[in-house]
């Protein structure tokens, strides 16, 4: 799988999730610098991955999923290697109430256990994966150019299978 950013191919670390895979170990960091464990995540879940807040991708991304969020009681989390201080700016300035934000600033495990760490920039590709009840994964998207937006709909789609 080819992934480019600014039009130019990047190198995945790690192992990619795919369908299938159960929800690997990592540890996290809250926007309140706690620690957040796989142990920790509540399932089904719905993870997505980006490379900063800051960017207009990201900021647009993170908006229409919490709009689409809004009166479904889904699970899902936002993770990026920003600093925990930059996702609570933009969750408070952006009223980011229906994504929990974490960081993989500090171990870059998620990253790595995920296939989704940038080697060139130390930062998260954009994809999106859905885990199921007992942590098995049941749908993988990598965007292929990281400045890109997801499938919204399908990834909407595909959670309804595993929310009730």
């Amino acid at each position: 799988m080819k992934i480019t950013f600014g039009g130019k191919e990047v190198t995945l670390i790690g192992t990619k999730l795919a369908v299938g895979d159960a929800l690997p170990e990592f540890n996290l960091t809250t926007m309140e610098l706690g620690n957040f464990s796989s142990k920790d995540m509540k399932l089904p879940a719905i993870v997505l991955t980006l490379p900063s807040v800051d960017t207009s991708v990201c900021s647009l991304e993170l908006l229409t999923f919490n709009d689409r969020l809004e009166n479904l009681d889904y699970n899902v989390y936002g993770v990026s290697v920003d600093l925990p201080f930059a996702l609570e700016r933009w969750t408070k300035s952006n009223a980011g109430d229906y994504i929990t934000m974490l960081s993989d600033y500090k171990h870059r495990e998620f990253g790595e256990n995920t296939g989704t760490l940038i080697n060139e920039f130390k930062i998260l590709a954009r994809s999106a994966f859905i885990f199921d009840k007992d942590g098995v994964c049941r749908y993988v998207e990598f965007v292929p150019e990281v400045g890109e937006e997801p499938n919204y709909d399908k990834i909407m789609d595909e959670a309804k299978k595993y929310f009730a």
